[in-house]
């Protein structure tokens, strides 16, 4: 399958995939309710019509989840289909790789296509080649891992549902696909990918996520990746690795 016209993912160095994670939570009342923008515009109608001068509303914060996000998961798809097929190492890789595809050389179609998508690790037509070279030597926990990323990303059903059906079975798991994934959504918010889970795994410290065995049920469970960061920092792994600053916040 020549996967350039159709894959998604990100360009080495490129955009930090969660630097446009604005999290922020809407300020709560001494009552415990929180304000919504509706409610908020209502009562400076209310205190103007009162005779006395309305507040002025308060910024939004730049952590606040309501707000168009800087960068979608769509938008670094985008991005992606523009550069990889314009970088030359990404191109020889793939290369590399179809012509091990196509004589059977199934562990060099793997490396190269490992070493594509590291360039531009959301592309998700090189998911699901790559996914096909780890099936093909029997690596089922690998390839499900591969196809479920390729899913995430916005794979279409055709491409990819047969094949991860399968593996999922001999994995001992199930695959019902449920439409399209939502990717106009900030990157935080977006279904993870294995790229995904590695990276939140190195900003928190918690080690051992390239491990099919620990990424697997996260990539099966996890709705988006603020999910797949709570179950991170639930981990023991994370208070082992970050002591010094637990300590630092418990004062």
């Amino acid at each position: 399958m020549n996967a350039q016209a159709h894959g998604t993912g990100q360009g080495r160095g490129a955009i930090s995939l969660f630097a446009s994670a604005q999290i922020a939570w809407p300020e709560t009342g001494q009552d415990g309710s929180t304000d919504t923008l509706g409610d908020v515009a209502d009562s400076h109608v209310v205190v103007a019509t009162a005779g006395i001068p309305a507040p002025k509303p308060q910024p939004r914060s730049r952590f606040d989840l309501s707000a168009l996000p800087a960068v979608t998961r769509a938008a670094q798809i985008a991005r992606t289909l523009d550069q990889a097929g314009a970088d030359d190492r990404f191109c020889d890789h793939v290369a590399r790789a179809d012509a091990a595809r196509d004589t059977g050389d199934w562990a060099n179609a793997e490396r190269n296509y490992g070493e594509a998508l590291r360039l531009f690790p959301l592309h998700w037509g090189y998911c699901v080649q790559h996914a096909h070279a780890i099936k093909e030597q029997g690596n089922y926990p690998g390839a499900e891992v591969w196809y479920r990323s390729a899913v995430a990303l916005g794979a279409p059903a055709n491409m990819v549902d047969e094949h991860l059906t399968y593996v999922a079975r001999l994995n001992g798991a199930e695959f019902v696909r449920r439409g399209m994934p939502d990717l106009s959504v900030m990157p935080l918010l977006a279904p993870p990918t294995l790229h995904d889970i590695r990276l939140l795994g190195r900003l928190v410290r918690v080690p051992g996520l390239a491990c099919d065995d620990l990424a697997l049920p996260l990539l099966r469970d996890a709705r988006d990746n603020r999910a797949v960061l709570i179950r991170l920092i639930a981990m023991p792994e994370f208070a082992r690795s970050n002591r010094a600053f637990l300590e630092i916040l418990r004062g």
